[in-house]
């Protein structure tokens, strides 16, 4: 069991559990390990949080100091960083935030170059250099010192590459949507009016101290009265970094994780898209998505609690779609 890192990173309450110099550190390792061979490229992205600025100047000094270049994402999603990272060829991402957590704590999410969670022997070694275990880092001199990059064209590019993926325009559809004040407070609604939806907007206006304060998809109240009072035909709340989203049908009724899940595993295996006719699962997914399930003859697979478990076991046995009850819903190719 990690001392610092958890299921989905360091996390804690900021400058307490999760300091200013555990980031520092953090950075100095990573741009130390992967730049033994060659110049080491990191990117970096945050949520909303006041404290998200701190930790982005702290990591950058420390991936910086050890000769690596850091490139700033700047306010983004979990999802974006995993993408850019994998796509961009960097050697790793990270992702600063608690996800629903309230304002007050903070997050560090590790990524290996494949955009996904970074494994846990390197884990293990930056754990070892937090509690001074490790061997000193030299800090890098003269023209081998690291640069900070504005990375922001990586996040307009994931914008891009969401609305390449519609299949269909969403003209004459009215979406309601909870951004937390995190990640998605204005890329949700730029990405659904380009595909022709009229968007009408809640958890829209962060001010650094009120992500997921009352909004976003632990909160899902306030996006059910938005659809129902305003007759929308579908709403979408996120979360503070959007690694996790919860929808609301027409009539406010709550269209869960367990039940995306179903939609898309019945979805798919319809077109024989569902790679071993299997949905990965938590063990606290509802009972009903499994009687479901078996009415449609598809079959499923349950882990721990934790996406990070869900797609161990998605990549290990080949398997397509993935997720859990709060929203984290995974697609692999």
């Amino acid at each position: 069991m990690s001392k610092y890192f958890g299921t989905d990173g360091f996390r804690g309450e900021a400058n307490k559990a999760l300091n200013v110099e555990h980031a520092y550190k953090i950075g100095r390792f990573l741009g130390a390990y992967y730049g033994r061979e060659h110049k080491c490229s990191v990117v970096i992205g945050k949520d909303t949080r006041r404290s998200g600025y701190m930790f982005e100047c702290a990591l950058t000094a420390g991936l910086t100091a050890s000769g690596a270049d850091a490139y700033l994402m700047h306010v983004t999603t979990t999802p974006s960083v995993s993408y850019i990272t994998r796509t961009d060829d960097f050697d790793c991402g990270i992702m600063i935030s608690a996800s629903h957590n309230p304002y007050y704590d903070n997050g560090i999410k590790l990524l290996n170059g494949d955009g996904e969670k970074m494994e846990q022997y390197v884990i293990d070694e930056i754990e070892r250099y937090l509690d001074g275990k490790g061997a000193e880092i030299p800090f890098a001199t003269g023209s081998d010192i690291g640069k900070a990059v504005d990375y922001a064209a990586g996040r307009n590019r994931y914008i891009g590459y969401l609305i390449s993926l519609a299949t269909h325009s969403y003209k004459g559809m009215r979406i309601g949507l909870d951004c937390a004040n995190g990640s998605t407070w204005m890329m949700a609604k730029s990405i659904f009016e380009t595909l022709g939806a009229e968007t009408v907007v809640i958890g829209n206006q962060p001010n650094g101290l009120n992500i997921n304060n009352d909004c976003g998809s632990t909160h899902i109240e306030g996006l059910r009265r938005l659809v129902t009072e305003n007759k929308l035909d579908v709403g979408f709340a996120f979360d503070g970094d959007a690694d996790r989203c919860i929808a609301v049908d027409e009539t406010g009724r709550v269209i869960d994780g367990d039940l995306i899940l179903y939609i898309y595993g019945k979805y798919m295996k319809d077109r024989e898209k569902l790679a071993n006719n299997t949905v990965v699962t938590t063990v606290m997914s509802n009972f009903g998505l499994y009687r479901a399930f078996d009415r449609a003859g598809i079959n499923y697979e349950k882990t721990d609690v934790g996406d990070k478990y869900v797609y161990e076991c998605m990549r290990k046995n080949g398997h397509l779609l993935g997720g859990e009850q709060s929203g984290h819903i995974i697609f692999s190719k």
